[in-house]
């Protein structure tokens, strides 16, 4: 880090409202959240890239060339551009700037409890260590704050009323693999988005009745999809980019189904798998 954080006592003064991190110019820049791409591209005289947090928290990075586009769905670690020549440092660096509602905040918060040492002008930092990933046993990174270590988050806080599985369907009456977990909940209790993602399908069929279907893109090194079916009502619009936590509708009974529950569905690489142990309790 060639410049630390140091925002003014007031909005109206000079200081520096984020950090100034040494790259040679072409370095990969890597996203160190996950969310959304807001800004790609030219702001005033300098390109950057902002991606939103889930929290609502906004990730700054600049001078970068982008390699990702306004609406993309982006994981932590995930290459979003390369480093541009700069004016605002003696030797080429990023930028990295976080603000949430006006405020701007120390972008270092969200690696953690770090040593951070300022160099002098015309010196390299030594050689950073390899980057490592935490992973839970389902195979998808933890997400903090999220009251377990699973990436996705419980739609409804309902009890499971019929597990993934093999079954007798109660409609049909049919012996067929129930493709999803049933969790009970009152008719227009608000449904969450499991994540953060993009909204690719919005309508009613037979079966399903109102559902909702959202691809989170590649979560660590996994495709993932989501489903939201025997809605009672929608929220979102289809092409509609959503946070994790976003209400998408309400709870119904609509389609093949005997009362008010949300049947969640979970795509792996275009496998449909159990989505329970990948949710995490809240």
């Amino acid at each position: 880090m060639v410049r630390g954080f140091d925002p003014p006592d007031q909005p109206w003064l000079s200081g520096h409202r984020g950090v100034d991190l040494q790259a040679p110019v072409g370095a990969p820049v890597r996203s160190a959240v996950a969310g959304v791409v807001v800004v790609a591209g030219q702001v005033a005289t300098n390109r950057v890239v902002v991606i939103l947090m889930p929290d609502g928290r906004r990730l700054t990075h600049m001078p970068v060339e982008p390699s990702v586009q306004v609406g993309d769905v982006v994981h932590a670690g995930q290459v979003i551009g390369h480093v541009l020549p700069n004016t605002h440092c003696q030797t080429s660096c990023l930028h990295w700037g976080l603000k949430k509602d006006g405020v701007y905040e120390n972008p270092l918060s969200l690696i953690g409890q770090v040593p951070v040492r300022l160099l002098p002008t015309g010196s390299r930092p030594d050689p950073d260590p390899a980057p490592t990933e935490v992973f839970d046993p389902a195979g998808l990174p933890s997400v903090s704050g999220a009251g377990g270590s699973s990436a996705l988050l419980r739609p409804v806080t309902g009890p499971v009323s019929s597990p993934f599985g093999y079954r007798v369907h109660p409609v049909t009456h049919v012996r067929k693999l129930h493709d999803g977990v049933d969790l009970a909940s009152g008719c227009g209790t608000p449904v969450h988005a499991a994540y953060t993602g993009r909204v690719v399908w919005v309508g009613s069929t037979r079966a399903w009745g109102n559902r909702v279907i959202v691809d989170h893109g590649t979560v660590g090194s996994t495709h993932l999809r989501t489903t939201y079916n025997h809605l009672e009502s929608i929220g979102v619009s289809q092409g509609s980019v959503v946070l994790r936590g976003q209400v998408l509708g309400r709870v119904g009974s609509t389609g093949f189904s005997t009362g008010c529950h949300l049947h969640l569905g979970l795509e792996r690489d275009g496998h449909l798998v159990d989505p329970l142990p990948y949710l995490a309790t809240r």
